[in-house]
């Protein structure tokens, strides 16, 4: 059985091919985050991190702690606000696989809150969409504008008290089946996950 970080390397990897679309880091280089409190973080006054496994519908919150290198730690607070289904002609302009164009994009907007005290300009966030084979898929990142979905990257400067509204565009796979949005500090076990 193909465990859930093998399962995220292969998307993360056949993303490649989506051009202009996508980009695939995917590099052991790339920085990642932790689900617990690391050592010496202190968690800022008045915030609350939340349970690992946690629920929530569209429009609730949660705060974890994200540490994108070892210098690098904030809390953030997330909020799912919608999760909305698109339509494949919504890339028309782009050049896509047959596989990816018999898929099902579907685009979640969230707000992010830094509650400090680390800046993370410019960091990926661990959000994720989980399909009905439980097949975890990252966001794919748009060169480019892209009107029914912008704003897909923190801003280069996101500094304590600051927030962001994105948007993240997923391509679901053809016969599948979105299940659930999860924001995955630390991999399946971390995981706070907002069903649609």
């Amino acid at each position: 059985m193909i465990s859930s970080r093998r399962r995220l390397r292969l998307v993360l990897c056949a993303l490649a091919l989506l051009v202009p679309v996508a980009a695939c880091g995917g590099g052991e280089d790339d920085p990642k985050p932790v689900s617990s409190v690391p050592a010496g973080f202190e968690v800022p006054d008045g915030v609350t991190i939340s349970k690992p496994g946690a629920q929530r519908k569209p429009g609730e919150t949660a705060t974890v702690v994200y540490q994108v290198d070892e210098q690098a730690a904030s809390a953030i607070t997330v909020t799912i606000a919608n999760v909305r289904r698109g339509v494949i002609e919504d890339f028309r302009f782009f050049s896509l696989t047959p596989d990816q164009l018999a898929s099902s994009p579907f685009y979640v907007d969230l707000t992010v809150v830094n509650e400090g005290p680390a800046g993370l300009g410019g960091a990926a966030l661990p959000v994720f969409a989980r399909d009905d084979s439980d097949m975890l898929l990252p966001p794919t990142p748009i060169v480019g504008s892209f009107a029914p979905c912008p704003s897909g990257q923190l801003p280069e400067s996101f500094l304590p008290g600051e927030s962001a509204n994105l948007c993240l565009v997923y391509l679901v796979p053809a016969g599948q089946a979105l299940v659930s949005v999860d924001l995955q500090p630390d991999g399946d076990d971390s995981a706070i996950t907002w069903s649609p």
